[in-house]
């Protein structure tokens, strides 16, 4: 029972990292408009049409990221208390069709925060989540090929390649296209060395 209980309190810490909900308060959507929501940040996580996101936008996204995710956490850094833990980042598992028993993950990582190790840190995370917590038998993502850091990411944590989507996103006059990857629930056991 111990191993039970030890599982559940440690099931949102990572080595040095943090996962609590995204809050509706003016603190949380303040942290994704200024350090989520900056040019390129958001334009490798988004492939939508690049123009500037209001504030007005990025508080509607958050709020009804908030709502309408499977999982919408805040990654921070590992402090003393939850009260001193700093926010680098935001994580998002929507759920697919339900009886598809597959999420779709969104991450963003704060400029500030990049290139330490966060995001694969975070994504292994939520790959633990998403299997051991979440029900899911998939997990799934997409990203630009341009965006070739985070693509190297999600391959090196164990995501596999599922397809391209040719000439989907538009960037500074040209076609740029886009991978989807997932990784399966048989995989991930396999990755974390679990005999079921």
């Amino acid at each position: 029972m111990n191993t039970m209980i030890d599982a559940i309190g440690s099931a949102f810490h990572s080595e040095r990292l943090t996962y609590r909900a995204i809050e509706d308060n003016e603190a949380d959507k303040n942290f994704v408009f200024t350090h989520l929501s900056d040019p390129v940040t958001y334009a490798l996580a988004n492939p939508s049409i690049h123009r500037p996101v209001s504030r007005k936008t990025s508080d509607d996204k958050t709020v009804s990221g908030i709502n309408g995710s499977l999982l919408a956490v805040m990654i921070c850094l590992t402090g003393d208390s939850p009260a001193s833990s700093e926010p680098i980042g935001g994580l998002w598992i929507t759920e697919a069709q339900f009886y598809q028993q597959r999420g779709l993950l969104g991450i963003r990582i704060s400029t500030a925060h990049q290139n330490k190790g966060y995001g694969f840190e975070a994504v292994n995370w939520a790959m633990d989540w998403s299997f051991r917590w979440g029900g899911l038998h998939s997990l799934a993502l997409g990203a630009s090929l341009y965006n070739e850091r985070a693509v190297a990411v999600y391959k090196k944590a164990g995501f596999k390649q599922e397809g391209v989507s040719r000439e989907a996103v538009y960037r500074d006059r040209k076609w740029l296209d886009t991978v989807q990857l997932a990784i399966l629930e048989h995989e991930w056991e396999a990755l974390r060395g679990i005999n079921t």
